[in-house]
């Protein structure tokens, strides 16, 4: 025989409480996961943001010191006079000449005049030219070379090392 059911109301046990529905509680878990997973992402955004544009803001950064650690100011009449000059010859234009004419001004070279050539880099300008120029700005009217006078006055060709693997130093 089947045994009775069973009351509370008699001073018995208590019925056990009813078991939460699993769909539920997988709701919850799921919402839970959810509110972390993104919770860790807008944490780890700036991050990943930031390791991202690092190379960006490094390169930037090394080419502005570059620029400012290298002042673009010129020579003094003085250090201007401790430069090669020559005049200019049928002779030196055979082996001198790139092109007929001076960049800066853009007149042609006649025999007789005073020029320069910047030894570092190889480039023939008039001297006035040059020597104007280089009051202004030290480095090479054409491929930007710097040039630079040291305390023992030697002139100093500086190249960009990463592109032509060449720093050269010229005693006068």
């Amino acid at each position: 025989m089947p045994p009775p059911p069973h009351d509370s109301s008699r001073g018995g046990s208590p019925l056990p409480p009813s078991k939460p529905k699993e769909k539920f509680l997988s709701l919850i878990l799921k919402a839970i996961i959810m509110m972390f997973l993104v919770t860790f992402f807008f944490l780890l955004l700036p991050l990943a943001s930031f390791l991202l544009l690092l190379p960006l803001l490094l390169r930037r950064q090394r080419h502005r010191h570059r620029r400012h650690s290298h002042p673009s100011s010129g020579f003094c009449p003085k250090q201007l006079r401790q430069l090669p000059q020559f005049r200019f010859s049928k002779e030196s234009k055979a082996t001198l000449l790139e092109s007929d004419s001076c960049v800066i001004c853009l007149d042609g070279f006649r025999q007789g005049q005073w020029c320069r050539t910047l030894v570092g880099c190889g480039h023939l300008f008039h001297r006035k030219c040059l020597d104007a120029w280089l009051m202004k700005v030290a480095s090479c009217p054409i491929c930007r070379t710097r040039v630079c006078l040291d305390s023992e006055d030697k002139i100093i060709w500086d190249f960009d090392t990463r592109r032509t693997g060449f720093q050269g130093l010229l005693d006068l």
